[in-house]
Parts: C-alpha cells; structure tokens; sequence
C-alpha cells in the first residue's frame, strides 16, 4: 500500500553514548523517585523519568538517567521508543540486550492490556468500537514501517487472534488478498478488521489504500467472510473505513 502525505519521520541519529546529562543520580534518588512514582502515579514522574525507571534493572541509576535521555532525543517520544524494532534499538549504544528486552516487554505489556479492555463483541456498530480503534493504535500506530495487521473474528464477532500479515516500508506494504483467505479459513474466521498504520501521521487513506480494500472485501466474500473494517492508525488520530462509508 502507497499514501500521500508527508515523508514518513525517520529516527533521528542516534546519539552517542554517553548522551550529555543533567542529572547522574545516586542509588538513593533513584530509590527516591521510584517512592514518588508508586505513591503519586504517573503524573508524578516525566518521560525522561519512566524511561530511567524502565532500564534500572540493566543498567546502574546514573547509565539508566543517560539511556533515558538519549532515547527521547533519538526517538522522540516514550511511545516510539517501545515501538522501536530491536535492530534500531541496538543503533543506541550501551543499551545492551538486557536494555532492549526490558523495552520490549514494557510494550507487549502495554498491548496485553490494551487488548483486555477490547469488548466481548467487536463490530463497527457498537459504542464499545473505541476501544477496538484503541486496541489497533497500540498495535501500530507509533511505528516506523507500515505494517498490516489482521484481526479474525468468529460468529459473535470475538476475537479469535490478531497477527501481522506484512511488514512493509515507511510508506508501503504489501497485501495478498489470497493468503488473508486462506489465513482466515485456517483459523475459522466469519469476519475481519484489519489495519495498518501511516508513519507520516496521516490516517488519510491514500488511492491504492481504498482499491486495495475493496479488492480484500470482494476475495473474502468468496469464501462468506466479512470485512467489518479496515483501520488506518497513526500517532495522533485513526481513520475507519466503515465510519467514513467506505465500506
């Protein structure tokens, strides 16, 4: 899949290690500010500070503070930096495989529980549909490639499993309506919400977005599967196929 818009925001260069710091901060502030965040919360602690927390346990206080900081310059937000691919990651020096499973784990955390909140029934029509869109955000939407996922769903529209289909580029991915039918006839599906996301921060579907929907809808109709909905994410916003009377 293509989509105008503007150029997808790559990484920006990794810097080097150690980044220049403001803070080195002794055991005892670090234990300090892991009280604050267990007695007040999120609000309590920045970005820069949920990062160093994430990374005390690979790295010492003073090294954590140093990788939170040049995660955030390379990255830009906490969000990204979990949604980062390992390969890009190990581009951040001194974080180590320990630093990168530890980032890795927090974001599969974030999605096991973004996909507890998903409704018993998953169905464009419903009120609780928010919370499939939120579900599709925290899957894709701060990465730096398209990726197209599919969500297979039984008769009552629950969820059976949701897996990658293709990895693409900044701005492409390829689709194979062929492989999603058999896909969705191997796991018994009877209907489908798919979805990808735009790096460039535009959910707008671009031409080949559209026809490229409409030709997955006509080849599961073949086998009596229907596409609920194609969602396209990014950062900020989504955009619903169904919503937008595109399907």
């Amino acid at each position: 899949m293509t989509h105008s818009g503007a150029p997808a925001p790559g990484m920006r260069d990794a810097a080097p290690f150690p980044a220049p710091a403001a803070r080195h901060p002794s055991g005892t502030a670090h234990d300090d500010l892991r009280a604050r965040l267990l007695r007040a919360g999120r609000e309590a602690v920045d970005d820069q500070e949920l990062l160093q927390l994430l990374l005390a346990g690979s790295h010492s206080p003073a090294e954590a503070s140093q990788l939170a900081t040049v995660l955030l310059d390379t990255f830009g937000s906490p969000a990204r930096v979990l949604a980062a691919r390992p390969d890009t990651l190990r581009a951040v020096t001194a974080l180590g495989e320990a630093g990168i499973t530890a980032v890795k784990t927090a974001e599969a955390l974030g999605i096991a529980m973004a996909r507890a909140a998903l409704p018993e029934s998953i169905h464009p029509q419903l009120a609780t549909y928010e919370k499939v869109v939120e579900y599709c955000r925290s899957l894709a939407a701060h990465r730096d490639v398209e990726v197209f996922h599919l969500l297979f769903l039984n008769t009552k529209n629950a969820l059976i499993c949701d897996e990658v289909h293709q990895t693409g580029t900044a701005n492409h991915t390829p689709v194979y309506p062929r492989q999603v039918c058999v896909r969705a006839l191997e796991v018994g599906a009877t209907a489908l919400v798919v979805l990808h996301q735009h790096p460039s921060g535009d959910p707008s579907p671009s031409r080949a977005d559209v026809e490229m929907t409409n030709r997955l809808r006509d080849a599961l109709k073949t086998i009596d599967v229907d596409l609920h909905d194609h969602i396209v994410v990014a950062p900020g916003d989504a955009f619903s196929f169904k919503e937008k009377g595109l399907l």
